[in-house]
């Protein structure tokens, strides 16, 4: 059970997700028997705790939280936790940086620190956050359920422990995957706003509908606001006004339909546009490149 403290976290923003570059320092599987402890201490990176089976309870700043299988912990560096296996317990531990310019692993063993009890019981836990393309910042979960992250772990924990060639910047690939998984599930699974429920009559619509001229009156007429409210609103919750949110929809499944193999002409024609020559300058203004380019 979380037991939140009636204090406001300090943000702590660790950068755009589209600029990340992730350093794996440790990985490891471990099988511990009951009782055993970590802490409390303060890691010099960040680290992921994904318990697989049995049952540990975690303390991260004043928050306590027990585990079970398939739950996983997320902190860092800026306050002290501890960590208790409640009965035999089998993890994976990922200590790691979320943005570090060389991909060699620093092992966070020598700079380790423990804390006192008193210590850890004064700290509150900082709310880690990455900016995300709308320049909203998501705050990332200190605990949460995904099951299905075991594969990728495991695969982490293979390449760091084999050191195959190649492998640290694999190591920082498979990170990117890992953190970008993360944040989609945060996405998915935290509570919509009651102004992004406003506009979803007009998300949906674009996305069914991508081929279609939607003009900002049409759109903001389903949601039932005047057009002035209606685009800022849009705005201010994607990103994007709603004329580039139906571009950005338009490429992004031109991008996938080029990946599969469909001819410009089928595409262009598909995605509403009135020719070939118009379609490939618009992908290459919101792209960089042609979409021959894109596909090569």
């Amino acid at each position: 059970m979380i037991q939140y403290p009636p204090h406001s976290y300090p943000d702590i923003v660790l950068g755009s997700i589209d600029d990340l570059q992730p350093t794996v320092n440790f990985a490891s599987r471990a099988e511990v028997p009951a009782a055993e402890q970590w802490g409390p201490r303060i890691i010099p990176d960040y680290q992921l705790f994904c318990l697989l089976s049995g049952e540990a309870e975690i303390s991260i700043g004043q928050e306590r939280y027990t585990l079970a299988a398939g739950d996983s912990a997320l902190y860092g560096p800026h306050c002290p936790h501890r960590i208790i296996a409640r009965m035999g317990a089998v993890f994976i531990g990922i200590h790691f940086a979320y943005r570090q310019s060389s991909p060699e692993p620093v092992h966070p063993a020598f700079s380790i620190e423990a804390c006192s009890e008193e210590k850890l019981k004064a700290s509150i836990r900082p709310s880690y956050k990455l900016e995300l393309p709308s320049k909203e910042l998501l705050e990332l979960p200190p605990f949460f359920t995904k099951p299905d992250l075991k594969p990728i772990l495991m695969r982490i924990v293979k390449e760091y422990m084999n050191e195959q060639p190649g492998y640290r910047i694999l190591l920082r690939s498979l990170m990117t995957e890992l953190i970008t998984a993360i944040v989609r599930n945060q996405l998915t699974t935290r509570p919509k706003s009651l102004e992004q429920d406003k506009i979803d009559p007009a998300l949906q619509a674009i996305n069914e509908q991508p081929e279609k001229n939607w003009t900002v009156n049409e759109l903001a007429a389903l949601c039932g606001y005047h057009v002035i409210y209606f685009s800022s609103l849009f705005r201010k919750c994607t990103g994007d006004s709603p004329k580039q949110y139906l571009i950005n929809e338009r490429i992004r499944r031109a991008k996938y339909y080029l990946l599969s193999g469909e001819k410009m002409d089928v595409i262009a024609e598909r995605l509403g546009y009135a020719s070939v020559h118009y379609f490939s300058r618009n992908f290459k203004e919101e792209t960089g490149l042609t979409p021959t380019e894109f596909k090569n």
